[in-house]
C-alpha cells in the first residue's frame, strides 16, 4: 500500500484513485486506506462490538448464576426475558481459551471470526479452539 492517493481529470470526468487494502474484522469488512483516517479508539466508541458485548454478557450472567442471584439459566433467561437457549448460546463464550479472548478483546488480528461462529458449540480443549479461531 505504499501507493499515494491521485486525481486525474479526462474529459469532464474527475477520476480519484485511492489504495486500499480490505481487512475482516469481527466478520465485517474495513477498508485500510494509507494514513489510517479515524483512530481505532475513536471508531470503537461510536458502537460496541457484538463479540466484545457478548463476552461481556457471558461472564455477567455466569456471576448471577454461579454466585446465587439466580439457581439457573432458565430462571436468568426467565428474568432477561429471552430464550433460555439464548442464554446458554451467549453464556458458552465462557469456555474459550484465555489467550483467545485475550485476543479478541484487544482486536490483536490474531483471531478472525464472528459472533455467529463463536456461538457455535466450542470444542471443549483449548489447544481445539485455537486450532479452530486463531488464523494460520
Amino acid at each position: 500500500m505504499s501507493e499515494r492517493p491521485r486525481v486525474e481529470v479526462d474529459g469532464e470526468a474527475i477520476i480519484l484513485t485511492v489504495p486500499m487494502k480490505l481487512r475482516r474484522r469481527s466478520g465485517r469488512k474495513e477498508v485500510h486506506v494509507p494514513g489510517g483516517g479515524l483512530p481505532r479508539s475513536t471508531a470503537k466508541k461510536a458502537a460496541p462490538d457484538s463479540i466484545l458485548l457478548a463476552l461481556a454478557r457471558a461472564h455477567h450472567w455466569q456471576d448471577l448464576v454461579e454466585s446465587g442471584a439466580y439457581d439457573s439459566t432458565t430462571e436468568l433467561a426467565d428474568a432477561l426475558g429471552v430464550d433460555r437457549s439464548y442464554v446458554s448460546r451467549i453464556m458458552r463464550l465462557t469456555s474459550l481459551a484465555p489467550d483467545i479472548v485475550e485476543a479478541l478483546v484487544q482486536d490483536d488480528g490474531s483471531v478472525e471470526t464472528s459472533l455467529a461462529q463463536l456461538l457455535k458449540q466450542p470444542p471443549d480443549s483449548w489447544l481445539e479452539q485455537r486450532r479452530c479461531i486463531h488464523r494460520a
